[in-house]
């Protein structure tokens, strides 16, 4: 585990031994089902009692009460009410009775530690959100992820490491001093892993962040924190992709090398923790790598984005953040596109394409010629119009503040074209109307079983304007190029995550789970039916969580 090295003479954190969670809120309720079944028989009223469902505001830990007190904020970007609670919740309508497993739900939850309020909403600490289904009904819950930044910050209520905008606040030179030697050899930065959960094909399930070190284990049924996710390699490295390619064969992921502007291709097998160089992708522009939060792969290729928004290591080095963070935006350095062989880490193409900004990749796929020789490789993202200014929006004084402007930048689903020719450059064209899921586009799933394949659906965020921040449900048909919308005044969705129903052979045959954050602070986890995109479910929690990011499906053995 990560432990921080300077005491507090020179201001710095004492990292605790040991953090305990409380569980303060454990109260009982009884209900009923609601609605007409569409996917199973309606349950037996004698099965419809439910423990540990609230009756009452729960309490809350001391350190939020003062900003519960005054706070009107939507809940979406409210902190957390508690550190955990579990408990079975009221269903109305009906779940499928094949629907069974986990669904984890990763994001951050916590934006304040004692009165000091974070700027922007990837700095909160790390929230799990548990979702099990079982033969129609639903147990809930939440817990905070243990990382040594979380408890370092509630034991010595203070920030003790860099969050993704927040640095320390220090009391001296020296102890100044002693922050830049800890950020050079990765010390100071954190290992809040607020971003991802995956599991890997051994069953392990971890939750990650971009830092190396923000990989951390946990178990999905009682959401503990079981302890860093250690790389047995010599590789090093403070950065990874945050989103990894993760199946039950494999583990993909990309390393961004600061020092000699690249990447390295990196894979690692299941039951082992030693990632394996597949190749190595040198950066054509740009005094640093281009920001890879994402990346796509094919069945026979990783795709290398080399975007504009690159990393700065001048911009980490300072105290307070600077308009782009941990990045700066360098038009002139082009983007590219590599493309990589997974079987011999040769390069077979790399082109410019257009300037492009995009956080989340979607799905890659391989364009075949009649005589089925590959002649492109199609990469689809969430693309924000070559806009950074995404990122200030998200800031939390930004995400409070909304007034009924229309202030959301447009987004569109972005297709690359790559062709394999040797042709120096590439294409980037909207692979739909934009205005088909109202010009805005984030946060997208799709269905696992067409990874790397050519495919026909996505699931996606998108916006009903006006808004300042993706407020839908959109499901994009990529062959007709019309989308269908779920949207919900007030309502804030987190990412639509598809899971297949068992058996399936159309591509869209399954369910949509997403965790909802309602405007009059109350949330509720809601299921469409992936072909028609209709609701069939929804089951209201005792209390609105803070919206999360990206989540992960972990079958019922």
């Amino acid at each position: 585990m990560a432990s921080l090295l300077f005491s507090a003479k020179i201001g710095r954190c004492i990292s605790p031994s040991n953090a305990m969670v409380s569980d303060q809120y454990d109260s009982k309720r009884e209900g009923l089902s609601f609605g007409k079944g569409i996917f199973a028989r309606k349950r037996d009223p004698r099965d419809s009692v439910f423990t540990k469902v609230a009756t009452q505001a729960p309490t809350v830990i001391p350190s939020l009460e003062k900003e519960l007190a005054g706070d009107r904020n939507h809940v979406a970007w409210t902190s957390v009410q508690q550190e955990r609670w579990e408990g079975e919740v009221v269903v109305e309508g009906e779940i499928p009775l094949w629907l069974n497993g986990t669904y984890l739900r990763n994001g951050p939850g916590l934006w304040h530690i004692g009165s000091y309020n974070f700027r922007h909403l990837f700095d909160g600490y790390a929230t799990l959100v548990r979702l099990h289904f079982e033969n129609g009904r639903l147990i809930a819950g939440h817990r905070q992820i243990e990382s040594e930044a979380y408890k370092a910050a509630k034991y010595n209520n203070k920030l003790c490491y860099r969050e993704f905008s927040e640095v320390p606040k220090l009391d001296n030179f020296l102890a100044y001093i002693g922050e830049l030697a800890n950020l050079f050899s990765g010390a100071s930065l954190t290992d809040n892993a607020n971003t991802g959960v995956v599991k890997l094909g051994d069953g392990r399930v971890v939750c990650l962040t971009e830092t190396q070190k923000g990989s951390i284990i946990v178990d999905p049924n009682t959401l503990e924190t079981l302890g860093k996710f250690e790389y047995s390699d010599s590789l090093g490295g403070l950065i990874h992709s945050a989103h990894p390619i993760v199946t039950d064969t494999e583990f993909l992921t990309l390393l961004p090398d600061l020092l000699k502007p690249g990447y390295l291709v990196v894979r690692m097998e299941p039951g082992s923790n030693e990632r394996k160089v597949i190749g190595r992708v040198d950066c054509r522009g740009g005094p640093a790598p281009g920001w890879v939060h994402s990346f796509p792969v094919t069945e026979h290729y990783v795709i290398v984005p080399e975007m504009p928004l690159r990393y700065s290591a001048q911009n980490l080095l300072k105290a307070e953040p600077t308009p782009l963070y941990k990045f700066e935006w360098h038009p002139d350095s082009k983007g590219f596109m590599h493309v990589m062989c997974k079987a011999s880490g040769n390069i077979v193409a790399s082109v410019e394409v257009p300037l492009y900004v995009t956080f989340h990749f979607i799905n890659a796929y391989e364009e075949k010629d009649e005589d089925g020789r590959v002649t492109a490789i199609i990469a689809d993202c969430c693309e924000h119009n070559a806009d950074t200014t995404i990122l200030e929006r998200l800031r939390l004084q930004n995400l409070r503040a909304f007034m009924g402007d229309d202030v959301l930048p447009d987004a569109r689903v972005g297709r690359f074209i790559i062709p394999l020719d040797g042709s120096p450059y590439g294409k980037l064209e909207a692979a739909l109307d934009p205005e088909e899921h109202g010009k805005g586009m984030d946060m997208c799933s799709f269905n696992p079983a067409y990874l790397g394949k050519k495919y026909r659906y996505a699931y996606a965020c998108g916006a009903q304007r006006p808004c300042n921040f993706p407020n839908t449900l959109t499901k994009i048909d990529l062959f007709t190029k019309k989308a269908k919308n779920w949207y919900e005044e007030g309502a804030v969705p987190s990412e639509p995550f598809f899971v297949a129903r068992p058996g399936a052979t159309e591509e869209d045959d399954g369910v949509l789970i997403s965790v909802i954050s309602e405007k009059n602070g109350d949330g509720y986890a809601l299921l469409l039916d992936g072909s028609t995109f209709e609701e069939i479910a929804r089951a209201k929690f005792p209390y609105g969580l803070p919206y999360g990011l990206h989540g992960c499906w972990v079958p019922k053995k």
